[in-house]
């Protein structure tokens, strides 16, 4: 049992009312502070599921937000995680993006909260967060930005990509690389491509 202040209850339910006008007038507001934690304690009941479930069929589960993975030994253990899931998701009205998900072995690698992970090796940026910092990249320089603020950009997403895992993510040629990347997809050449 849960014990909620009045004066909480009500902030919460006001905050839950504000739907998501710009895409699909339902659901809660993608950029506001309240949004992730709502959307993660929305999926508690798939936790719980996941969990029971990887104690008797040894399987891993692993949330974050909600993104996740369903990790299993051979090729019929997953299968009934998979029903699961979908049965709890569709229970709480939700579905997997299917461009979002992977269903195989993960021996040739998978891509996970912007990360590659390949078995045996650190992991490394995912080719679509790499693009994605290519595609902001050349915004900024379209609307106007010049190789300082582009480098400071490149730079935030550098550290970004390191956050909490320092000396376990793979960059091949650290910031100096991804510096140079950037420059030749964007057609540019930059006399100074060290940080400040």
């Amino acid at each position: 049992m849960v014990i909620v202040s009045p004066d909480l209850a009500v902030l919460v339910g006001e905050y839950l009312r504000i739907p998501d006008v710009h895409h699909t007038r339902r659901g809660l507001v993608a950029s506001a502070a309240l949004s992730p934690l709502l959307g993660a304690l929305y999926l508690v009941s798939l936790d719980r599921a996941m969990q029971a479930l990887a104690q008797r069929a040894g399987i891993r589960y692993r949330r974050f937000m909600d993104d996740f993975v369903i990790f299993a030994p051979t090729r019929h253990r997953p299968r009934a995680a998979i029903r699961r899931m979908h049965a709890v998701l569709a229970a709480l009205r939700l579905s997997v993006h299917p461009d979002k998900r992977f269903i195989g072995k993960t021996i040739k690698g998978f891509d996970f909260l912007g990360y590659r992970f390949r078995p045996g090796r650190k992991p490394r940026p995912a080719q679509q967060s790499i693009n994605r910092l290519i595609t902001r990249a050349r915004r900024l320089h379209e609307q106007g930005a010049d190789l300082d603020r582009l480098r400071q950009y490149v730079w935030r997403w550098y550290r970004w990509l390191h956050g909490g895992l320092r000396g376990r993510v793979s960059t091949k040629g650290r910031f100096i690389r991804v510096w140079v990347t950037v420059l030749k997809r964007l057609h540019l050449t930059g006399n100074r491509i060290r940080p400040r």
